[in-house]
């Protein structure tokens, strides 16, 4: 099929993916792909539909981008068959550490001091049973009153920044967006 040439004018200026990948004539999984690995920039919105909002010039630059070097944006091996696992580096610099801990502070500068395992539950998207076994293998460090898990703010900001948390598999849709949104800040100090 021959790709029609874009009237960038009927384009909205702000796009979710479903608009995205159409333009784009792409799959779903690539388009989430691109999205994720934040090598087309996007504004996720937290919400579980239509989470995400890419500008038009985004699109715009990477369809340009793309036509020079297609191989920069093809999704890795095993990304189509659910057996993608990303290389993580184990080691991360003290400055990148220090600037990750303040990134999550700022994060979650709106949360009590202590949370429960059901606010984590919210804000991550992790199962709560996911979350009672990092507290009892001390993963995440927390106190019990009751039956309950108490995780005090600073130790949650600590288990965010540590290779445990950074290193999960299959990471949650909100664990993957700050991870990208720091990654993008990042390189823009650079």
């Amino acid at each position: 099929m021959k790709n029609l040439p874009i009237d960038w004018d009927s384009v909205p200026d702000v796009m979710n993916k479903d608009q995205f990948y159409r333009l784009c004539h792409i799959s779903k999984s690539t388009a989430l792909h691109l999205l994720k690995s934040g090598k087309v920039p996007c504004e996720w919105t937290g919400k579980k539909t239509r989470c995400y909002k890419i500008k038009k010039e985004d699109v715009k630059a990477y369809l340009e981008e793309r036509a020079v070097y297609p191989e920069l944006y093809s999704a890795p091996r095993g990304w189509y068959g659910g057996h993608y696992v990303a290389k993580l580096s184990k080691e991360l610099p003290e400055d990148v550490l220090n600037q990750m801990h303040d990134y999550y502070a700022k994060l979650l500068s709106k949360y009590k001091d202590v949370v429960t395992v059901q606010d984590v539950v919210a804000l991550t998207g992790y199962a709560k049973t996911t979350i009672n076994n990092w507290c009892n293998r001390g993963e995440l460090k927390s106190f019990r009153k009751g039956q309950l898990f108490y995780i005090p703010k600073i130790f949650l900001i600590d288990f965010f920044c540590s290779l445990t948390f950074r290193s999960i598999t299959r990471k949650s849709l909100w664990h993957i967006q700050p991870l990208n949104d720091f990654q993008r800040k990042m390189k823009q100090k650079k």
